[in-house]
């Protein structure tokens, strides 16, 4: 097991991260509902304007932008240390595999951010017609929705034993 600083192992460090994220959250989501959360808003008494509702968006854009630069920096440098295509772990190519990944998740965005709808749409009663921000929106739902399906194809062909079948046939 790897150890980290002051002989914490990775594992601990994790947990402890993930303890505190989750405390963390729990705080934040509560104090949204438990706080303010029915007043009413100014502009149109039949919505509500919840009082902490910029402390529960900017918590929620830091985490974004926390766990897609973590994404970034973890892709990056494994595929940089391990020297792309020739890294293999036990027989798997790893580094392929991390490459084929990263260039699937480029190409996934791309495409869906092409194929975006840029139609207004109605929230809250107003029409919203920024182009941009809707192909967008589009691309993260799009993207999520096709590696989903690929995650359960992947884990589907692993679970059926098919590559390790034809692979005992060539022998």
């Amino acid at each position: 097991m790897k150890r980290m600083h002051k002989g914490l192992s990775a594992d601990r460090v994790s947990g402890r991260v993930l303890a505190l994220l989750i405390a963390l959250s729990a705080l934040v989501f509560g104090a949204f509902f438990l706080v303010g959360y029915d007043m009413p808003y100014v502009a149109d008494t039949n919505f509500n304007a919840p009082l902490l509702t910029d402390v529960l968006l900017v918590y929620t854009y830091v985490l974004c932008g926390v766990a897609v630069a973590v994404a970034v920096v973890a892709m990056v440098r494994g595929i940089t240390v391990h020297g792309g295509s020739r890294y293999e772990t036990h027989g798997v190519p790893a580094g392929r595999i991390s490459l084929g990944v990263a260039l699937l998740l480029v190409a996934t965005l791309g495409v869906t951010f092409a194929m975006g709808s840029a139609e207004p749409v109605r929230v809250n009663g107003k029409w919203f017609a920024e182009a941009g921000w809707l192909k967008l929106t589009d691309m993260f739902i799009n993207t999520s929705i096709v590696l989903g399906l690929v995650a359960v194809a992947v884990v589907a062909y692993g679970v059926s034993g098919l590559n390790r079948r034809m692979n005992r046939k060539d022998r």
